[in-house]
């Protein structure tokens, strides 16, 4: 059961502290918990924090693995820059795509899965490469991404 987002951002700013520097940190513990950030935790991190909504809504709009829309328990991030490109990450989001059912940027209808594209996860050297969650997947081939979207709760 989720917690109030309220909660979520009372518990984060005792751990982290209110200053601007506890920003990505507070917004990365709602975004862990909730699979989002929603409009009742931005205004309380913004009063919290002391800043305005539209100072917390530029963080996390700049940041892609922040979201304002719910999103499903698992989120799979591909990576789409020309190294995975190259190496195969459209063969990649094609077997995804027709695992889940569903184009990048939707959620599967059971609030299972997630899929997002990005432009970079730091692993150009390991291509293609996707994360699901925080977990990063290398050198991935159509099978092994099967076996990882089937191992997902």
């Amino acid at each position: 059961m989720n917690r109030n987002p309220r909660e979520i951002v009372s518990d984060a700013v005792a751990r982290f502290g209110s200053g601007r520097e506890a920003v990505i940190q507070i917004l990365t513990e709602i975004n862990r918990e909730l699979s989002y950030i929603p409009e009742e935790a931005i205004v309380a991190v913004a009063g919290a924090i002391g800043v305005s909504n539209a100072e917390i809504y530029s963080v996390i709009s700049f940041y892609s693995f922040f979201s304002t829309e719910p999103r499903g328990r698992n989120i799979i991030r591909l990576c789409t820059t020309i190294s995975c490109q190259m190496n195969g990450s459209g063969e990649i989001l094609k077997t995804i795509e027709a695992e889940l059912g569903i184009k990048a940027g939707d959620t599967t209808p059971d609030g299972r899965i997630t899929l997002e594209t990005t432009s970079c996860i730091g692993l150009c050297d390991q291509a293609p490469a996707m994360m699901v969650n925080d977990t990063p997947h290398t050198r991935l081939t159509p099978d092994e991404t099967r076996r990882i979207i089937a191992g997902l709760e």
